[in-house]
């Protein structure tokens, strides 16, 4: 539920008064500016969590003054795969914890349906999954952070990401293209970093970041390949970040 700027009071000791109401609760951090809408939100284990929105503008502190640009390319086994040659695997929560999801699952689908154990077997799974939801969130927000501490302009594929999980499914979901995105997005305007997006459709993989030859012939199996033109030998991935990058500083020379 959200409240614009009535129907809620931030008092002191940490009281906030809602429709009349009193609530006692933890402040995560100070409130800066003046609050424009309240959203009070409940989770699945019953938990209440409030979020404010003032017009405070946050700006984060990079020291690094000779920031560069960067391209990077998404990919399935290596999460980021930077046009410096650097890749960020994903740490795979879903999958590390999937014992323990399974675990979980089966104690709650034995137990008795309306009775006590039940429900606190479901709050138990429910705990496993806000976990892992906490840890992806969690590693992306300290993920982006850094590259947006280290690069002024950031590119990026724009992905097809529903055609993706149409794929992939689960792998998509436990890697979390789109909320690593919209977090990234945020850290880029605290951080002053420019986000430029390729179209989807630019044979990022197939071009020869070294002379501009297209590989009509490249396989999604192939993660090395030969450029027939000039000869160089072509890691798929880095290739294609390193044409990610050129094709987003053209689009910003216009």
């Amino acid at each position: 539920m959200t409240y614009t700027q009535t129907g809620y009071k931030f008092l002191e000791g940490n009281v906030v008064k809602i429709q009349g109401i009193k609530y006692r609760y933890h402040k995560s951090r100070e409130m800066e500016g003046t609050i424009k809408t309240m959203t009070l939100k409940r989770t699945p284990l019953g938990e209440f969590f409030i979020a404010v929105v003032t017009d405070h503008v946050a700006t984060g502190k990079t020291e690094n003054m000779s920031r560069t640009a960067i391209g990077i390319d998404f990919g399935m086994k290596t999460f980021l795969n930077l046009s410096t040659g650097e890749k960020i695997d994903s740490p795979l929560f879903l999958r590390q914890s999937m014992m323990d999801l399974k675990k979980a699952g089966r104690n709650h689908s034995t137990k008795k349906k309306g009775s006590a154990n039940r429900n606190k077997a479901k709050l138990h799974l429910l705990r496993v999954h806000e976990r892992i939801s906490n840890q992806r969130r969690d590693w992306f927000w300290k993920t982006s952070k850094d590259l947006c501490e280290k690069y002024e302009t950031i590119v990026l594929e724009d992905l097809n990401l529903n055609g993706m999980q149409r794929i992939w499914g689960r792998k998509i979901s436990d890697l979390g293209f789109a909320e690593f995105l919209g977090i990234l997005e945020v850290q880029a305007r605290k951080h002053n970093t420019k986000i430029v997006y390729v179209g989807r459709f630019f044979p990022s993989s197939k071009l020869c970041s070294s002379c501009g030859a297209i590989n009509r012939n490249l396989e999604l199996r192939d993660r090395v390949w030969t450029c027939r033109i000039c000869g160089e030998v072509l890691d798929r991935d880095l290739n294609a970040s390193r044409n990610i990058l050129k094709e987003g500083l053209r689009l910003l020379a216009g």
